[in-house]
C-alpha cells in the first residue's frame, strides 16, 4: 500500500482504490470496465494496482460510467464549503489546483506525492550522517 510518512494513503493510491470498489460496486468485470471505456483488461488491472499512467486521460469516462462527477471520483468526497485558515501560499496552490482540468489534478497530486517522498528520503539520510 503506498502511504506517507504519517501512514496516510496518498491520494494516487486511494484513486486506484475507488476505481476497484466502484467497479465492484457496479457489478463490473475487468473486462467489462475495460471494454466500455476501449482499453485493454490489463490496463484496467494496472490501474487498479497503482500504476496509474494512461489513467489520467480516462477520468472523465469514469466519472461518467460509474455515475459520480468528476470531483468526487477524484477525491472520493462531494464538494462542500468549509471554512479553513490558509497561509497566502496555501491560498494561491490552492485556487491554482482548483483551475486544473480534472486529468491534471492527479499530476499536480503524484508530482506533489513525489516531492514529499523526496524530501523525507533526504532527510532520512541528512539525519543517518548526523548520527555518526
Amino acid at each position: 500500500m503506498s502511504t506517507n510518512q504519517k501512514g496516510e494513503v496518498s491520494p494516487s493510491f486511494a484513486l486506484t482504490r475507488r476505481i476497484a470498489m466502484l467497479r465492484k460496486s457496479q457489478g463490473l468485470s475487468q473486462q467489462q470496465l475495460a471494454d466500455a471505456l476501449g482499453v485493454s483488461r490489463s490496463a484496467v488491472a494496472f490501474w487498479e494496482t497503482g500504476r496509474v499512467g494512461s489513467l489520467r486521460k480516462y477520468i472523465p469516462k469514469l466519472a461518467v460510467l460509474f455515475d459520480v462527477s468528476t470531483e468526487a471520483f477524484l477525491t472520493g468526497m462531494v464538494e462542500e464549503d468549509i471554512p479553513a485558515v490558509l497561509t497566502p501560499d496555501e491560498d494561491d496552490l490552492l485556487r491554482l489546483y482548483r483551475q486544473l482540468d480534472p486529468e491534471l489534478k492527479l499530476t499536480a497530486q503524484k508530482w506533489m506525492e513525489r516531492q514529499v517522498h523526496k524530501q523525507a528520503t533526504a532527510k532520512q539520510a541528512e539525519e543517518g550522517d548526523s548520527a555518526i
